[in-house]
């Protein structure tokens, strides 16, 4: 059942892809009023995240937020399907990067660089860049991005998600679970490896918590303890959406060795970046997540 589910999916995926971007945010708006105003998605949970890490804001803010999340969750979803068939090359045109001499900085120094980024932004859109070097004049080859994640528990989605992801050839996949055995195997390659690093994590995955958006918060430590064993040095990604057809990576160095700084320091810092970008781009954060389901 899982494999015919699969090839539905992935035929109709083929399919609706084919559309014009404008085509699709056409169907966003109507998705958006669909998840915000008839079926209102997990809107307590959203609502209790932005009150709590907003306490100064007044109701009436809060709920204009919620439905401008609403709005860009539409069209994440809605880019993200179009991706599927669009050229490198249209996708790069969504996609503009800012302190690529930190990221090429930190691969020249170094054999490994790790990459910190949240669920902001449409960080989907990062998996289909065209050529670094041909259009960004990045130094580095796509082959060398390599995107950690967590397998979902889902077969289904976990089939799904990568084939998407892996569409264009763009950057290579991995398990979280298998990253440090990858790299301890391939101790001379250069990779920059992604990771996504907001999640809230389990007892058994980090006891690690920082202050974030006003609220105590445990962090996965995993990242760091991967960048501090081989020394990496450790980027931060903020994913800025500016608008529809504008979105922008904004690169900034935590460390040139991980191994170097104290213990929590590059997580602490990674939060604090985020938090930045957060609260520039409020609607943008991934909201629907229950974040703090885990008290610290």
């Amino acid at each position: 059942m899982v494999k015919i589910g699969y090839y539905i999916i992935i035929g109709l995926l083929k399919v609706v892809s084919l559309l014009p971007l404008k085509i699709h945010y056409f169907f966003s708006d109507i998705l958006a009023f669909l998840l915000g105003k008839v079926l209102k998605y997990r809107y307590s949970t959203i609502m209790i995240n932005l009150g709590r890490s907003f306490p100064d804001l007044d109701y009436k803010k809060l709920t204009d937020i919620a439905w401008d999340f609403y709005k860009f969750m539409a069209d994440t979803i809605a880019e993200s399907v179009w991706a599927y068939s669009a050229s490198r090359e249209e996708i790069g045109k969504q996609v503009k990067i800012e302190g690529i001499e930190v990221l090429e900085e930190a691969y020249n120094r170094r054999k490994n660089v790790a990459v910190m980024l949240g669920h902001i932004g449409n960080w989907e859109l990062f998996t289909g860049l065209p050529h670094l070097k041909n259009f960004y004049g990045m130094n580095i080859e796509n082959k060398s991005f390599t995107y950690v994640y967590k397998k979902p528990t889902s077969k289904l989605a976990h089939l799904v998600i990568n084939k998407i992801r892996e569409k264009h050839d763009a950057c290579s996949i991995i398990e979280s679970k298998n990253i440090i055995r990858h790299i301890i195997k391939d101790k001379e390659g250069k990779n920059i490896f992604f990771f996504i690093c907001d999640q809230c994590p389990s007892a058994r995955e980090s006891d690690f918590e920082v202050t974030f958006l006003n609220q105590k918060t445990y962090m996965l430590e995993g990242p760091e303890y991967i960048a501090s064993k081989v020394g990496m040095p450790v980027v931060y990604c903020g994913v800025e959406r500016r608008g529809r057809r504008d979105n922008t990576a904004v690169l900034k160095l935590i460390c040139e060795d991980a191994s170097a700084m104290p213990k929590g320091e590059v997580t602490q810092k990674f939060a604090e970046y985020l938090e930045e970008d957060i609260k520039k781009y409020k609607h943008t954060w991934l909201w629907s997540h229950r974040r703090w389901k885990r008290k610290a």
